[in-house]
């Protein structure tokens, strides 16, 4: 054999197809021949660890509420994922807000002794996400919000209610159907011929 010459290649073999490979050849979809999945994900063993991770999820919604941030929402993601219990997600005007307060709810987490496994975005402030663990704050500017829409992504995770009884403020009242209800009513009068 010279130098040039190159040894025959050895032809792979066609392996046959195992009964999982024809049952997915066999149908339209993959889903139809995935295992089937479990609906829920498995309850947290300690529950104490579960009240806490949604005090202080709770309480990072507060924090980016008094920073002045938009459309907070809370979502409970405990029958969707085996991963984390609790989504905190806010809108802030800016980039500066954004990593504003980011570092607010850092530092008032560090203070309750909740430390981070993560950071990521404050850089660019499109998206600052801080990983807790049980649960993550995801601070978006507007774009980067419409964009990810983590809301619509999550969509059957219920939301929860983040504000403090005592702290909220009253919700404006609904406008009235009619315009009897919305002009104050005269006083009664003691006089008859009135």
């Amino acid at each position: 054999m010279s130098e040039n010459e190159t040894p025959e290649a050895e032809v792979p073999v066609a392996s046959t197809p195992t009964e999982r490979t024809r049952a997915i050849r066999a149908t339209r979809s993959i889903r139809e021949a995935q295992d089937a999945a479990i609906p829920e994900a498995v309850d947290r063993r300690n529950p104490d660890r579960l009240a806490r991770a949604l005090a202080h999820a709770q309480l990072s919604a507060r924090i980016a509420d008094d920073n002045r941030c938009k459309d907070i929402l809370l979502l409970d993601l405990r029958k969707a994922t085996a991963l984390l219990d609790y989504f905190v997600i806010a809108t802030a005007n800016s980039r500066r807000q954004a990593n504003a307060v980011a570092g607010e709810i850092d530092a008032e987490m560090k203070k309750l002794g909740e430390h981070k496994l993560g950071m990521e975005g404050a850089e660019e402030g499109r998206w600052i996400l801080i990983d807790y663990g049980d649960f993550v704050v995801h601070v978006f500017s507007g774009d980067g919000r419409t964009y990810y829409s983590l809301e619509e992504i999550w969509g059957d995770a219920p939301s929860l209610a983040w504000r403090d009884a005592n702290s909220s403020p009253a919700p404006a009242p609904a406008p009235a159907e009619n315009a009897s209800e919305t002009t104050p009513a005269e006083p009664e009068s003691s006089d008859p011929s009135a």
